[in-house]
């Protein structure tokens, strides 16, 4: 969106002051926690602190894969603007019931969970069950890109 003096997006002052509270709620994040575990398959769980600019990797089946790196400037800048493409402050806080066929083709069952932290407010906690939200490929690739390793199960 754009709020400077060339661009304004026809949309009526309160909603763009809605908008920039949104935005800034991504900001407050602190840490995004994410979990994948599933029958037989192990579980992947990966953690990502934005002050300290750390990412902690493990994997349940390769524990060879399991590890704790710091994340570039530039990794940091890319997961910032990433990150409200997600929606995830948007997600609802339950995904489970019937499973649709072409939600069985894109993803293999896994139970998930993903807490996001904030700096000055509760934390948010999001879980599912073999169901995703639409913008479930948005986040891992986004986590896939900083961690530089598949965010899936085996």
């Amino acid at each position: 969106m754009y709020y400077g003096d060339t661009k304004t997006l026809a949309v009526p002052a309160r909603d763009r002051k809605g908008q920039e509270m949104f935005m800034s709620a991504y900001d407050e994040i602190v840490c995004i926690e994410a979990e994948l575990s599933g029958y037989r398959r192990g579980s992947l769980r990966v953690s990502i602190d934005m002050d300290k600019k750390l990412i902690h990797w493990k994997d349940s089946h390769q524990w060879n894969n399991n590890f704790m790196r710091s994340i570039s400037t530039d990794k940091m800048k890319l997961l910032c603007d990433k990150l409200p493409t997600t929606h995830i402050l948007q997600w609802s806080t339950h995904y489970t019931g019937l499973v649709s066929q072409d939600d069985i083709k894109s993803c293999h069952d896994a139970d998930w969970t993903v807490v996001i932290s904030f700096r000055h407010k509760p934390q948010m906690r999001i879980v599912g069950s073999n169901q995703f939200p639409q913008e479930w490929r948005a986040f891992r690739e986004m986590i896939e890109s900083i961690a530089k390793i598949p965010f899936r199960l085996r």
